[in-house]
């Protein structure tokens, strides 16, 4: 009886974590000077895209990127970032990346963190899945 209880937590707690739809181990350039955390372009048509428009072509060709809300569930607070597509077709979330997120939450290189796209609140969500034990 016991065996089954901790399966079906451990299978609970697998099913959450297979909710960040975006998961990423956190490079050097993600926590330095800058300022900007850098999102694979296969996780952005997957998993950010489809949230915003039918043709992925259109999106973010604004320069100035889209403002995004995210909101961090392990603090219960909200942030605006900019989303932007660079020249390189690499896309970056700018704009107190580094105050609000790195600093804060003190996040170092091989982090690993969780994004999702809140569809009932339109907005980004953002965790700490994993820190680096050094």
């Amino acid at each position: 009886m016991e065996a089954e209880i901790i399966q079906q937590v451990q299978a609970q707690a697998e099913d959450l974590a297979d909710h960040w739809r975006i998961k990423k181990v956190l490079k050097i350039s993600d926590v330095d000077s800058s300022s900007r955390l850098l999102i694979g372009r296969k996780q952005v048509f997957t998993h950010i895209i489809p949230f915003f428009t039918n043709n992925p072509s259109e999106f973010c060709q604004n320069i100035e990127g889209i403002r995004v809300t995210f909101f961090d569930v392990d603090t219960l607070t909200e942030h605006m970032l900019t989303l932007k597509k660079w020249k390189t077709n690499s896309f970056v979330l700018l704009n107190n990346w580094t105050k609000n997120f790195v600093s804060k939450r003190q996040l170092k290189v091989n982090d690993e963190i969780g994004l999702r796209w809140d569809v009932n609140a339109s907005r980004f969500e953002f965790t700490v899945l994993e820190r680096h034990q050094n």
